[in-house]
């Protein structure tokens, strides 16, 4: 599924290693060393995934991203169910509370704790802050009115067209989502293709992720470019 124009403070370690880009096998394992938690977003436990070391250690990340109404189990169950599979996981529920928000959110980051899975925040910035989450991820015109929000070791929003990528980098996005680089499986919406990708990845100065019509196959495709990775939701919640 692909959003609406979605989407500094991170070191510029990290946004080198993204820029540079690499491919590779998917490794899980290698998120299990945590990068200290920012001020005010919570302490993690000791072997907590970070989106930031994913990012450092230039693995491809396969990231999943939620739809609760289209998953056949809760969503801490699907995440367990995710172990191994994926190295990072957004929960995207925009339709809930604020409140509702948090103690979804609370449960999912603990599962994804167990499962060492990297846990990252969607729109809600307090609740997200409550439930201790290190990484944001934030529509584009709610990061352009509202500026990068403190307390989070990375945030990040999408991107659909070239020209929105040195906005996004100018309001302190730590990663971008290109979007939709293939046609996605839930909306009637032509893909970019790989020439988009590649194109948004030799302007960007930070990890790029790819969105949209991932699948196994052209997952391939994708590790062939510098990507830091690919982000998948109706395949990774019907798993």
């Amino acid at each position: 599924m692909v959003d609406e124009h979605i989407v500094s403070g991170q070191s510029m370690e990290v946004r080198a290693v993204g820029a540079a880009g690499t491919t590779g096998a998917a490794s899980p394992a290698a998120m299990q060393t945590s990068a200290p938690a920012a001020a005010g977003a919570g302490t993690a436990p000791a072997g907590a995934p970070s989106l930031a070391v994913l990012f450092s250690s230039g693995q491809f990340a396969r990231v999943a991203i939620t739809d609760r109404l289209n998953c056949t189990r809760p969503l801490p169950d699907q995440v367990e169910r995710l172990a191994g599979k994926v190295d990072a996981l957004v929960l995207r529920e925009k339709d809930l509370a604020p409140d509702a928000y948090e103690r979804l959110a609370r449960d999912v980051r603990a599962a994804c704790e167990r499962a060492h899975v990297a846990f990252i925040a969607h729109s809600f910035v307090e609740p997200a802050r409550r439930a201790g989450a290190r990484s944001l991820h934030l529509p584009l015109p709610v990061l352009a009115r509202t500026g990068r929000p403190a307390g989070f070791e990375l945030v990040g929003t999408n991107v659909h067209e070239l020209d929105e990528v040195v906005g996004a980098e100018a309001l302190g996005a730590d990663y971008l989502i290109a979007s939709p680089v293939f046609a996605p499986s839930c909306k009637p919406l032509p893909g970019r293709g790989l020439d988009f990708l590649n194109a948004v990845i030799a302007r960007a100065h930070v990890p790029v992720l790819a969105l949209g019509g991932v699948t196994d196959t052209t997952e391939q495709q994708i590790r062939q470019t510098k990507a830091a990775g690919a982000c998948r939701m109706s395949g990774y919640m019907r798993l």
